[in-house]
C-alpha cells in the first residue's frame, strides 16, 4: 500500500494552483500583454524541494534572458540584411544551443529566442516584446518561488506542532 497524502503533498498541489492564478491575476493587473507567460513560468519553476525551485528560477531568468537577448541581437542583424524570421528564429535557435551544449539549464533560451519572434506584433520591436515576455517570466517566477517560501514556513511549522504530518 503507498504512503498516505501529508501536508507536502498538499502544500505542492496548493502552491502550484496559488502560483498559476496569482500570477495570473498580477501580470493582467500590471497590463502584462500575455499574462499566461507569468503562470506557466511560476509553474515551471515550483519543484519538490526548496532548493531546487531557487536554482529553477534561477536558470529560468538567466535562460530567458539568454534567449532574449539572443533574438534582439540576432534579429536585428539578420534583418538588416533582409532575411526572414525564419532564418532569424533558425539562427537564434543555433546560438542558444551552441550555449546549451555548455551549461544545459539554459535551455529555456532556446524557446524563448522563438517565443520572442512568434509573439512580435507586426510593426513592434524586439527590444519590446523581450522586456514583456521577460516581464512575464520574471514575475512569475517571483510569485512561484515565494510561494514555496510561504509553504515551506507553514510546513516547518506544523511539523514541529505535529511530527507525524500523514492525513
Amino acid at each position: 500500500m503507498g504512503r498516505g497524502i501529508n501536508a507536502r503533498d498538499i502544500a505542492f498541489v496548493f502552491r502550484c494552483s496559488a502560483t498559476a492564478t496569482i500570477a495570473y491575476a498580477l501580470a493582467s493587473s500590471l497590463g502584462l500583454a500575455h499574462p499566461v507567460w507569468a503562470s506557466i513560468s511560476g509553474i515551471i519553476v515550483s519543484q519538490e524541494r526548496l532548493d531546487q525551485t531557487k536554482s529553477a528560477v534561477l536558470w529560468r531568468f538567466a535562460g530567458t534572458i539568454v534567449g532574449i537577448v539572443v533574438a534582439i541581437l540576432a534579429g536585428g542583424l539578420i534583418a538588416s540584411t533582409g532575411l526572414g524570421v525564419a532564418i532569424q528564429t533558425g539562427v537564434s535557435v543555433a546560438v542558444c544551443a551552441g550555449l546549451v551544449r555548455r551549461w544545459p539549464d539554459l535551455k529555456v533560451a532556446m524557446w524563448t529566442a522563438p517565443i520572442v519572434f512568434f509573439d512580435r506584433d507586426t510593426g513592434g520591436s524586439l527590444l519590446m516584446v523581450g522586456y514583456w515576455r521577460g516581464s512575464e517570466v520574471i514575475l512569475g517566477g517571483l510569485v512561484g518561488t515565494a510561494l514555496h517560501l510561504l509553504a515551506e514556513k507553514a510546513i516547518a511549522r506544523l511539523e514541529r506542532a505535529r511530527p507525524d504530518d500523514s492525513l
